[in-house]
């Protein structure tokens, strides 16, 4: 039999290769935003969510308490005693702390002794406690999740405190930081008025805000960009807007002028989050209302009035469907 020659077997040449790669990447490119688009509104969704449990731990709290809202003033454990400047005093601590078994985290809210500041390790086991992780304190769409916060304590021993990118709002300045710009809000504790409950709102719980996204503090950010990172900046036990979940969570929350350079601007969504209301979601940030309900609120249209008419509880400002 005579052999018949070898068949060129079939292949890919080199110049397929490079077709079928480059149609891969052409493919990859119009994929990847799409995927990045959901991953996206999948953490806004589940930071949304978040914020919905602690509306509903807030409510939790008011109803176990004959209707009061909970803020730091409430751990105070002397009845009846005046507020201490700025609403925070001896001993320190947080709103969040209150929340805790209204969250599904009774063990963790009965490791704390609330006689004692939140960062105490010598009469309480409070240090430990407030190192951990709530994940629902923490928003899945903002950088470093698994963040701490060095901190140091009374007896100034350092510690890793856990995080939150949540904060509480007592109230927001107008134009600058006077008394008289100053604007009560569901957590005020100033001029006698700290004791608030939801009858307490005449301008409706379902439009005054209460606690706000404040992402990735005690990071500085202006207008998506990283300003300052103090991820070694070690920081008091006292001091409010740091980012530990256990301390003196709130601010009076301002706007910013759109840079993120200027307190008092017509920006209040997403251009500082220096004691402003900035969230890691493509547009603006999610704010929690004393009724429970989460509403997103929109950098471009969220101005420094709207902020005050939203963190009032009785300014009287008409709100109007689609204002927010």
């Amino acid at each position: 039999m005579i052999p018949t020659p070898d068949r060129p077997r079939p292949g890919f040449t080199l110049f397929d290769l490079a077709v079928a790669t480059a149609l891969g990447l052409v493919a990859l490119g119009l994929l990847l935003p799409a995927v990045q688009k959901a991953r996206a509104g999948d953490a806004r969704k589940r930071c949304e969510n978040n914020l919905k449990k602690m509306g509903s731990a807030v409510q939790g709290y008011a109803t176990a308490r004959d209707d009061l809202l909970p803020n730091n003033l409430t751990i105070t454990p002397v009845p009846g005693s005046a507020p201490p400047m700025n609403g925070i005093g001896p001993p320190y601590g947080s709103w969040n702390t209150l929340l805790l078994p209204h969250l599904g985290h009774e063990k963790e809210y009965r490791a704390f002794d609330l006689r004692y500041d939140w960062s105490d390790a010598k009469d309480s086991t409070n240090q430990k406690a407030a190192a951990a992780r709530v994940p629902e304190f923490v928003c899945p769409g903002a950088p470093n999740p698994e963040r701490t916060v060095r901190t140091k304590d009374a007896a100034g021993t350092e510690f890793a405190a856990g995080v939150t990118d949540y904060c509480g709002v007592p109230a927001a300045y107008s134009n600058d930081t006077q008394p008289s710009n100053l604007h009560a809000g569901a957590m005020n504790y100033r001029y006698g008025s700290y004791q608030i409950h939801n009858t307490d709102i005449g301008d409706g719980t379902s439009n005054t805000i209460i606690v706000v996204e404040m992402g990735d503090k005690p990071n500085g950010w202006r207008a998506g960009k990283l300003v300052h990172d103090n991820a070694d900046k070690v920081h008091t036990n006292t001091g409010i807007g740091s980012g530990q979940w256990a301390a003196p969570n709130w601010n009076h929350i301002r706007s910013y002028s759109f840079d993120g350079a200027t307190a008092f601007g017509e920006c209040a969504v997403n251009c500082s989050n220096g004691a402003a209301i900035y969230g890691f979601h493509d547009g603006g940030a999610n704010a929690l209302f004393v009724d429970g309900s989460v509403r997103f609120l929109g950098r471009a249209n969220t101005s420094q009035a709207l902020l005050i008419a939203l963190v009032t509880t009785n300014g009287g400002e008409p709100l109007a469907a689609g204002d927010f």
